[in-house]
């Protein structure tokens, strides 16, 4: 597992330790602070037995580039204080199928996020309980998530993840994270900066546009695309329920008063979207390959800026916006917008204050207790706030500055070299921002977890074609058009665990199964085909344990807001 010193080194490492111990009973690490917590530095402070330990994180929550975190920066920076690094593998292909042929087997990586078949693993014994290790192990770690301990729990009560994002207050983004409908700039600045707001004005852009410019650079113009491959068909299932004004619940909506869920994808507002992408496919409009692309196909149109708009989360389209961001053409780029059925409804895209138990990390069974310790060490490791604040903010002076009220932010240089792609890989922002124990929100001293987040940096981060859009629209930052998010103490309904085999768990993949045989049907139907293609969609749904999937989303969403709110009190 890597190297090990000579045994005469090692003692003499030992001893040298023995005599530092003695001189002070302070320790120091680059970049910390005191926190004041001598409890909260003993995972890291204990004597190292010399070796440095490498092991396998199976990361299923995207694609990326495989590679040793101590190839990073941080992740050699971790290594140094922890004596411990891992070889991250990234899903290529079928979640499901990958995920699966690990269960059939019962080989596992050391360290797995397992992502929509995270539930699979669990039951199938594939996780070890994680409740003792981090409270015997991790004091960092359980003081991030222990206003949120029982909603980790599982029925059985043991913890078998830790997902990314413990929240700490909320600060509205400067710039676009969640859902949004998307438009090319110079669609908006060719058609002097409309600003849609219903599902009607945004595709009346789309298809003046397209009309009056039927190619882009040689290749014919596509006017709306969408993502539908494997699990992410939910970027396209969703969109009803975020045009009704609700938040990102996922298959289901929840009721303000009562808080009763109810499935929409029988409703008016699913029959109503679907409708509108059929008047947009008899106009040429929607992409014929929508339905047969795969994930990287279709990031790969979005970056050709051939496509005038699209619906997506811009944390899944982030790599090819990412990519168009660095163009020198600050027209090829997209702009987001919070669009609604009817312009009286309150846009609910940004998310509001909420805890996700699920998805996330988790030891996998089999692993030694010595691994295990090792591990959970590792993660409250990453847990430390001066951790944190290096795995977001990087390094003071070099990444961020700080003033002398204690606030962070970036110069311009520093701005434009953290959003450099090759600069984040190399420094490990990429690999470590996300998928970790991570806090959300603010730190202790005020400043925001996220640069993005810090209005010293906000309004530095925009270039000259980034104002021309911001002053076109009246806004100082990309989030200045959507509605700050209503209080929901369950968000996000979709964390709710689903029992394998049951009928929750029946409906959810009978459903998954229907939309992606019925919704291109519909969509590609004539329109005068159009009712009777929805009604025979209805039928087949109308055959579902809908009523279940119902009773269990409600159920949690009931016992998290009273755990939220008592918490809270």
């Amino acid at each position: 597992m890597g190297w090990k010193k000579n045994a005469w080194l090692f003692c003499l490492l030992a001893a040298l330790l023995l005599v530092l111990a003695a001189c002070s009973d302070d320790s120091e690490e680059t970049g910390s602070t005191d926190s004041g917590d001598d409890s909260s530095e003993e995972s890291s402070n204990e004597e190292s037995d010399g070796e440095i330990y490498t092991y396998d994180f199976f990361d299923a929550s995207g694609p990326g580039e495989d590679i040793n975190t101590a190839e990073t920066n941080l992740g050699k920076m971790f290594e140094e204080e922890t004596g411990v690094n891992f070889d991250i593998e990234h899903i290529v292909g079928d979640v499901n199928q990958k995920i699966g042929t690990m269960i059939a087997s019962g080989e596992y990586p050391t360290l797995l996020n397992a992502e929509q078949s995270t539930d699979a693993v669990i039951d199938a014994g594939g996780f070890v309980a994680l409740n003792d290790l981090i409270k015997e192990h991790a004091p960092n770690l359980y003081n991030m998530y222990e206003p949120y301990w029982e909603l980790m729990k599982r029925d059985d009560g043991n913890i078998y993840v830790i997902s990314s994002g413990a929240p700490q207050g909320y600060r509205k983004p400067a710039n676009l994270n969640q859902g949004a409908w998307w438009i090319k700039r110079d669609v908006l600045k060719e058609l002097g900066y409309p600003e849609p707001k219903t599902l009607d004005d945004y595709f009346n852009i789309i298809e003046e546009y397209t009309a009056a410019n039927p190619q882009i650079d040689g290749a014919d113009t596509t006017g709306f695309t969408a993502l539908t491959h494997d699990w992410r068909f939910f970027a396209l299932s969703n969109q009803p329920m975020h045009l009704a004004g609700y938040p990102n619940d996922g298959g289901s909506i929840i009721d303000m008063e009562t808080r009763e869920a109810e499935v929409y994808g029988d409703k008016e507002t699913t029959q109503r979207w679907l409708k509108k992408l059929n008047e947009v496919n008899d106009k040429g409009l929607f992409d014929q390959e929508a339905f047969t692309q795969n994930y990287d196909e279709y990031l790969a149109k979005i970056t050709s800026g051939r496509v005038v708009g699209f619906f997506d989360y811009r944390w899944q389209v982030g790599q090819a916006l990412n990519t168009l961001e660095e163009d020198d053409d600050p027209y090829n780029d997209y702009m987001g917008f919070p669009i609604v059925f009817d312009e009286d409804t309150k846009d609910q895209y940004l998310d509001p204050i909420g805890f996700t138990a699920s998805p996330g990390m988790g030891i996998t069974a089999g692993t030694p207790e010595e691994d295990q310790i090792r591990i959970i060490k590792y993660l409250d490791h990453i847990a430390k706030e001066e951790t944190q604040k290096l795995i977001t903010w990087g390094i003071e002076g070099e990444t961020y500055e700080v003033d002398d009220d204690g606030r962070y932010y970036r110069t311009e240089e520093q701005i434009d070299e953290t959003s450099k792609t090759e600069f984040r890989d190399q420094f490990g922002f990429t690999y470590f921002e996300w998928g970790w124990p991570r806090m959300n929100g603010e730190y202790e001293d005020g400043n925001a977890v996220e640069p993005p987040k810090q209005e010293e940096v906000a309004s530095l981060m925009y270039d000259d074609g980034d104002k021309e859009f911001l002053e076109s629209y009246g806004i100082e930052t990309f989030t200045g058009l959507f509605s700050e998010p209503d209080a929901r103490p369950w968000y996000p309904a979709y964390d709710a665990p689903i029992e394998t085999g049951s009928e929750a768990q029946l409906y959810e993949q009978q459903l998954d199964d229907l939309m992606k045989r019925k919704f291109p049907e519909i969509i590609f139907a004539d329109p005068s085909e159009f009712n009777s293609q929805w009604e025979a969609y209805k039928g087949e749904f109308s055959d579902l344990p809908s009523d279940a999937y119902e009773k269990v989303i409600t159920e949690f969403v009931q016992n998290k807001a009273k755990l939220v709110e008592g918490s809270a009190e």
